[in-house]
């Protein structure tokens, strides 16, 4: 350390050197700042949204059956009623379980617009619909579940109930959106089974 009288500041306070400046004090302070905001950034996060599962679609997704034997759970993903009109619609989601499975009723409620509970309906399941062994099936992709009640209306919601033959019964609210929309236009079926 060098003692140089010489070197007073303003306030007569004498100045000493000592081989390092005010300035390399000052950067490796705020080195220590940084690295310490960036540690603490760092740890935040772990729960951020963007890593929590989710549907990018207008659907809903749902898991039905025992999540202690998770071999059985059948995953449905993107679930919603389709509808073009007022009074019906087709149900839309994929599902895919590891094991086997099928789908073997649909039924549900439509909420109307001011809360209140609708006309129940049954859906028309025209065929099959098995899942087996991870292969994904899209519900849109086969004839279509029609379901039927004066309170479906496009914009709303209904307490959409689906049971399958292993796995069993989950419900859950799912939207009724608007068939007429681009996306959804070329899945319109052509000719509706009878109930």
């Amino acid at each position: 350390m060098l003692w140089k009288p010489s070197r007073a500041d303003r306030t007569g306070h004498i100045a000493l050197r000592t081989g390092r400046t005010a300035q390399s004090y000052k950067s490796g302070a705020s080195l220590l700042l940084v690295i310490g905001l960036l540690f603490l950034a760092g740890a935040c996060g772990f729960n951020v949204q963007t890593n929590q599962p989710y549907t990018p679609g207008e659907g809903i997704s749902v898991d039905a059956g025992d999540p202690a034997t998770p071999n059985k759970v059948v995953h449905v993903r993107n679930l919603m009623i389709i509808s073009w009109g007022p009074g019906e619609g087709i149900v839309s989601g994929s599902m895919v379980t590891a094991d086997r499975d099928s789908l073997t009723a649909v039924t549900g409620i439509p909420i109307k617009a001011d809360g209140s509970e609708g006309a129940p309906f049954t859906g028309t399941i025209p065929s099959t619909v098995a899942l087996a062994n991870g292969f994904q099936v899209v519900l849109t992709d086969q004839p279509p579940i029609v379901v039927k009640s004066p309170d479906i209306m496009p914009g709303l919601d209904a307490m959409l109930t689906l049971q399958f033959e292993n796995a069993g019964e989950i419900t859950t609210r799912v939207p009724i959106v608007n068939g007429n929309e681009s996306q959804y236009v070329s899945l319109k079926p052509s000719a509706t089974p009878s109930a």
